[in-house]
Order: structure tokens, then C-alpha cells, then sequence
């Protein structure tokens, strides 16, 4: 508890404004304001499964190169950017991985229209060519049916040789239609859960829908953020929001937990009050705070 209130503290002062994680065990975390958000989900498929078709004569495919990962890197934007929870690709981080100027696993696939990129694979052959042999697509991403289904395609083709393809689904993507996701198994859930740093921050630097409207007053207790605690009132319009400061008892009050749940869209206001994270007074309806859950749960498509 001494150790996760000195990040939050540290974390708030180099400004950030939510707090994402993987546990190995949830309790401790769960204890200090964090909530299950959301699972990272990796699947086998079997590669023979994969539908093939004849290729689009207007789509290149070809083998990628280091040359080509800023390309990759901005297609990632395009199709990231208007979702909730993906990572940036920019920073130190990313900096660093790409110092060494390499492919990111084996390979990289790319699809291409007039010379645009509209769609990329990057995957990891692994050995053998027996039943055992697997190959895993770190990512395969698009901004067009035609560019999805001829990864698809590319990816089905490796069948002969890697039984199991691996890869972790985007909900809702272009790939995802392609896929034959019915019959998936499996193969790892990882857990990943969220928490405010800085309420006020965090509510306005997101981006909000542009057809929410509205305004809530609700209280907030943040035990180990005590910079969050109070009572608020949202106020959301024009695809923005602000969290204000107000005086008094507010009808509707939150757990951070139930914060953390509302704000990353992973359960509606309702059931927030079951799981006893929203409080509220006798007639009043929680659903008020389903203003705060705007724009659809947050996803992740990376392990850290």
C-alpha cells in the first residue's frame, strides 16, 4: 500500500492521468483503488481453417522492411486512434525497441493499394513443420475488407506447415469478420485492470462522443488519492467533458473502484451499485453515471 501510494503520488506529479496493469495476483491491487477492466485474449486457430480467395488485383502484397515500420507505425494510428484504451506507439519505449532497427519478430507482411499501406502482418514463424508447430501473428491489422481479407489469405497459406496460427483478436477490427473465430480456442486470458490517478485529468484529456450530453454531480472516495475524493460534477458536450469541484453531499457516490469500471466502459452504472461500488440515495436511479461510461468499454492489444 506504502509503495503503490508513492507511485500514484509520483505518477500525478509527471502528470499522468489513468493507471493501467497486469496483475499476477488482483487482491493486492483491487485493495488500492484498481479495478478488472478488461482481458488481453490470445487464440489458436487452425490455419486450414483460414478462408482463402483469389487475390485482389488491385492489392500488393509483399515481404515489409525496417524502411517500412513508420508506415506500419502510422496505419496502427489510423485504425487505434478512434478506439478506447489502445497504446500510442510513440515515446521512449518504442524508441528504444526500434534503435536496433530490426523487424519486429520474423516477419512482416504488408498490403498495399497504389503504394499505400492498408494493411500489415507481423508474425513469428517458430520451428518444426510437425502438429505442434504454431505460428504467431503479433498483430494483423487494416483499414479495408479487401486489405483484410487478403491477409487472411497470406495467413492461411501457412498451413502446410504450421497447423496452429496464434493471434489476439480486435474486437469489432476489419481482420475479425475474416476470422473463423467460432471455432477458436483459447490459448491465454490475461487480466488487465485500471484506476484514476487524477479523476479531473483523466476526464478531460480523454476524447468523449459527440452526441453525449449531459451533467451528473456524484461523490468520490479515493483512500490513497485523497486528491480525488470529494464531490464532482461532470459535464460533458461537444465531444468533451470537465470534472468541476462542488460544494455539498452529492445523491450518487462512487468507490474509485466503481470509477475505474465506468470510465473505462467495462459495466454500466447499475451494475456498478450491485457489485456495491456506486452508492445512492432511496428513489434515485444510478444510471445517471452511465454518462461517465460514454463511448464503449477500452480495449488492449498490448502486454506490458
Amino acid at each position: 500500500r506504502a509503495m503503490l501510494t508513492a507511485l500514484l503520488r509520483g505518477a500525478r506529479e509527471r502528470g499522468a492521468a489513468v493507471s493501467a496493469l497486469y496483475p499476477t495476483v488482483a487482491a493486492p491491487y483491487r485493495a488500492c483503488g484498481w479495478e478488472a477492466a478488461g482481458v488481453l485474449r490470445t487464440v489458436d486457430l487452425a490455419t486450414a481453417a483460414l478462408p482463402r480467395h483469389r487475390p485482389a488485383s488491385h492489392l500488393t502484397v509483399r515481404a515489409g522492411t525496417p524502411a517500412d515500420l513508420p508506415a506500419v507505425a502510422g496505419l496502427y494510428e489510423r485504425v487505434t486512434r478512434h478506439r478506447n484504451g489502445m497504446l500510442t506507439r510513440r515515446g521512449e519505449l518504442y524508441d528504444f525497441f526500434a534503435a536496433d532497427r530490426g523487424l519486429p519478430g520474423d516477419g512482416l507482411t504488408l498490403v498495399e493499394r497504389d503504394g499505400d499501406l492498408v494493411g500489415y502482418a507481423t508474425w513469428q514463424r517458430g520451428r518444426g513443420y510437425g502438429a505442434d508447430s504454431v505460428l504467431t501473428v503479433d498483430e494483423a491489422l487494416a483499414v479495408t475488407a479487401e486489405a483484410a481479407r487478403e491477409l487472411v489469405g497470406v495467413l492461411g497459406s501457412w498451413a502446410s506447415v504450421a497447423p496452429t496460427l496464434r493471434l489476439c483478436p480486435l474486437d469489432g477490427d476489419a481482420v475479425s469478420p475474416h476470422l473463423p473465430l467460432e471455432s477458436a480456442r483459447d490459448h491465454e486470458r490475461d487480466l488487465w485492470m485500471h484506476r484514476p490517478v487524477d479523476v479531473a485529468r483523466a476526464v478531460s484529456a480523454r476524447g468523449w462522443p459527440a452526441h453525449a450530453r449531459g451533467a451528473v454531480d456524484f461523490g468520490l472516495t479515493d483512500p490513497l488519492a485523497d486528491w480525488n475524493s470529494g464531490t464532482w460534477r461532470l459535464a460533458v458536450a461537444d465531444g468533451a467533458a470537465e470534472l468541476t469541484r462542488v460544494d455539498g453531499e452529492a445523491e450518487l457516490r462512487l468507490d474509485v473502484r466503481g470509477f475505474a469500471l465506468l470510465y473505462a466502459g467495462a459495466a454500466p452504472a447499475r451494475s456498478v451499485a450491485q457489485a456495491g461500488l456506486l452508492h445512492h440515495s432511496p428513489g434515485v436511479d444510478p444510471a445517471a453515471l452511465d454518462l461517465l461510461a460514454s463511448g464503449g468499454p477500452a480495449q488492449l492489444l498490448d502486454y506490458f
